[in-house]
């Protein structure tokens, strides 16, 4: 099956190790976009990149129990302050 959010965003993602990640607003963009084709988002994961390298955050990253939607809650969690200066692994189906 062809996963239409890799295929409409691959040129927004900073792929690494086959981790796509996306900034802030490609995120929420991405979120909105699975929210209209109704593709459940099943987890955040959060991710700092620096000279040093790749560090996920398990603090700035969220994982919802409830696999049905979850749109508004990753909206929610996105628009935290303290969340805005991470890339986010966007787990959905299908990914």
């Amino acid at each position: 099956m062809k996963d239409i959010i890799k295929s409409k965003y691959k040129r927004k993602a900073v792929i690494y190790d086959n981790i796509w990640m996306y900034f802030l607003n490609n995120a929420l963009e991405i979120i909105a976009e699975c929210k209209n084709k109704k593709i459940n988002i099943l987890s955040l994961e959060a991710f700092r990149i620096s000279g040093k390298g790749i560090q996920p955050s398990q603090e700035h990253s969220i994982d919802f129990s409830q696999k049905d939607g979850n749109w508004e809650k990753a909206i929610d969690f996105l628009n935290q302050k303290e969340n805005s200066d991470y890339l986010y692994e966007i787990w959905y189906e299908g990914y």
